[in-house]
């Protein structure tokens, strides 16, 4: 079988003969091609914050087309990968590594298709979920913003070994109540140049961004630890 799952108590499943235990988020092209990523194949969700605070190289972009039923591994090894948005000609595809504070664009179309690169780098937080803007570029919701001078992830980059380590002996409610409170959405043109942001830095309302959609004028901000949706109308300069 092309797709297969096999439960292991652990909300588990294998794709192309690969253990999946984080999917996350998907676009899907007008003529039936579904592109999702697999944040991990370590962590659940429920210890999302263990695959981000490891970091390894655990994640995959996958494609299922929906005609021919084929799923493909399009990239591995990456790490958590996270947020999924096709360009407005679906030329390229944009996914957030989170822990690595990137975006990176895998084309799709043209004489690159097949072939990779980084759309925006060394960005001020965590990137979460990708949107396209109505008036071009694209909104991201930050996951967690990285703090200056001293950022925790950032210092432990270089040391696997310690931020393996550190998952297995922190509790999870400790790590989770150590998350920082601070709601953060970067506007990037079609370049990946960042433009503008969007910042709540007490995090009263959004104490981070994990989604954010954008309906005629009016922005619609979610985040994985609230239990609501923030508006916000737009001025004329968004």
């Amino acid at each position: 079988a092309v797709v297969s799952t096999q439960s292991t108590g652990d909300e588990a499943t294998r794709l192309k003969n690969r253990q999946t235990r984080f999917l996350n988020d998907l676009d899907i092209t007008k003529d039936g091609v579904i592109y999702f990523t697999d944040s991990s194949s370590r962590h659940p969700r429920k210890y999302n914050l263990y695959a981000f605070l490891e970091g390894g190289p655990h994640g995959t972009l996958f494609s299922y087309d929906l005609n021919t039923l084929e799923i493909q591994v399009l990239m591995s090894g990456l790490h958590m990968p996270n947020g999924v948005q096709l360009a407005a000609d679906e030329s390229y595809l944009l996914v957030s590594e989170t822990v690595r504070a990137r975006i990176i664009r895998y084309w799709l179309k043209g004489e690159k298709a097949g072939s990779w690169d980084f759309f925006a780098t060394n960005l001020p937080g965590y990137p979460d979920n990708i949107r396209r803007r109505e008036n071009g570029g694209y909104w991201v919701g930050m996951a967690a913003i990285r703090r200056h001078p001293f950022s925790l992830v950032d210092y432990l980059a270089p040391y696997p070994q310690v931020r393996a380590t550190i998952t297995k002996i922190l509790p999870y409610y400790l790590l989770r109540s150590l998350a920082s409170q601070y709601g953060m959405v970067v506007v990037l043109d079609e370049f990946g140049n960042i433009l503008d942001s969007l910042q709540d830095p007490g995090g009263a309302v959004v104490p981070s961004v994990s989604e954010v959609a954008e309906i005629g004028g009016v922005l619609y901000i979610g985040s994985y630890h609230s239990n609501y949706i923030a508006r916000l109308t737009l001025r004329n300069e968004f």
